[in-house]
């Protein structure tokens, strides 16, 4: 019978690998929840389209996840490792049929246990490149034989690798190059949350090995705090029922805040400063994003269209400007020249077009022709100003700086 921290684990492992599967499926505003879109050079993220450009916030993100991860890290250790690694969770969804389970398998265990890994492994590296392409165009291509060689490439490379590690390295990547795994003695302090042995009981152990049997790297949780261990606390559901038919205290093997028997101090410099780190990255992120723009601009003056002058007076210039629609609804973008310095005079501008369409996510580049009444020879400078509406409302308004060319007249 599966004990409580093991069924704890599972039921989180399961719960994880179901929003792994499933995530890509769900749609927001007609688009992937959560996808790095390559092609288009833009990260899809729950109603969100951040551009190439627009890395900032990606490193704004990172900043907040690393500070949170350090954080969790000193207060609860290896708690990610032993219930959220995708190595660990899978490794025990393999378990029962892992070839290697048994020194002496029964002759079907063997193939029957490479083929459930094999299926696993095609389905976890599925899933990997549904992030990356959207599953309903993975699975039509796949039925059609049309993955090609990027696509089915790179599935056939994660599947090696995953089934390589599922079905041979399994625990032993944790206890040899994990660079996590080295980070834990440094991380570490006194009162971080671990899996140890009680050396104050030590006369209750009868030296069974059960701790050492079910450990998925082969440590001896009594020879004290290792770099192997993942804290996946199966030494502390065996040791338990032991410890139960002996009627001696339970947790000879449990979890504890530092050396058993040490206080526990959640509050502490380092968690002090984890802390304020983590809600200051938080509070950079949440203004990043939200001062982002919702579309993007670029203009520069069009190369292939010379700035000229017509035999009414009026001058004719042309600008290439890009578009980029980074919200998940369609906006219109109403396009106006405005005076970049103060006591413009005469100034007379209008352009065409003046309001283009976007769609969601859309990315256009158009031609917009400036025509200019009554302004000096020479070069005005001036603004680009587009306004940006869903409807009625006006979602934001940008602008950037623009030259209009003025020749003189014939």
């Amino acid at each position: 019978m599966t004990t409580s921290f093991q069924r704890w684990r599972r039921i989180a492992g399961a719960a994880q690998a179901l929003v792994v599967l499933g995530l890509p499926f769900v749609s927001v505003g007609g688009e992937s929840a959560l996808r790095l879109d390559v092609p288009g050079g833009r990260l899809l993220a729950f109603g969100a389209t951040f551009a190439v450009d627009e890395g900032f916030v990606v490193l704004a993100a990172v900043l907040f996840l690393a500070a949170a991860f350090l954080l969790v890290t000193v207060l609860f250790g290896r708690v990610w490792c032993g219930w959220s690694c995708p190595q660990t969770v899978l490794g025990e969804f393999t378990a029962p049929v892992a070839p290697e389970r048994r020194a002496r398998p029964r002759r079907w265990r063997r193939p029957v246990g490479f083929l459930l890994v094999f299926l696993v492994s095609a389905l976890f590296s599925a899933a990997t490149l549904w992030y990356f392409v959207p599953p309903q165009e993975f699975l039509r291509r796949l039925a059609a034989g049309a993955l090609g060689p990027v696509l089915g490439g790179a599935w056939a490379a994660l599947g090696a690798v995953l089934f390589a590690d599922l079905a041979f390295v399994r625990g032993t990547f944790c206890a040899t190059v994990c660079p996590y795994a080295r980070l834990q003695g440094v991380l570490f302090d006194p009162s971080t949350l671990v899996v140890a042995y009680d050396a104050r009981r030590a006369a209750d152990c009868v030296d069974c090995g059960a701790c050492v049997r079910v450990c998925p790297t082969g440590i001896d949780i009594r020879d004290g705090l290792q770099m192997e261990c993942i804290a996946c606390a199966a030494c502390i559901d065996a040791c338990r029922p032991i410890m139960a038919r002996l009627r001696r205290a339970p947790d000879l093997v449990g979890y504890f805040h530092g050396a058993p028997g040490a206080p526990r101090r959640l509050v502490r410099p380092a968690t002090v400063a984890l802390a304020a780190a983590t809600a200051a990255a938080l509070v950079g992120l949440v203004a990043v994003v939200a001062g982002r723009d919702l579309v993007g601009l670029v203009a520069s003056a069009d190369a292939g269209f010379a700035a000229r002058r017509g035999a009414d007076g009026r001058v004719v210039n042309a600008y290439a400007v890009a578009l980029e629609n980074r919200a998940r609804t369609p906006v219109s973008v109403t396009l106006a020249l405005a005076p970049s310095r103060a006591g413009a005079e005469g100034w007379d501008v209008s352009v065409r077009p003046d309001t283009i369409a976007l769609h969601a996510g859309e990315h256009r580049q158009v031609r917009v022709v400036a025509t200019a009444r009554g302004l000096p020879a020479g070069v005005e400078p001036a603004l680009l100003v587009a306004e940006v509406r869903a409807g009625e409302r006006v979602l934001e308004r940008r602008s950037t700086k623009l030259s209009i060319l003025v020749p003189e007249a014939p």
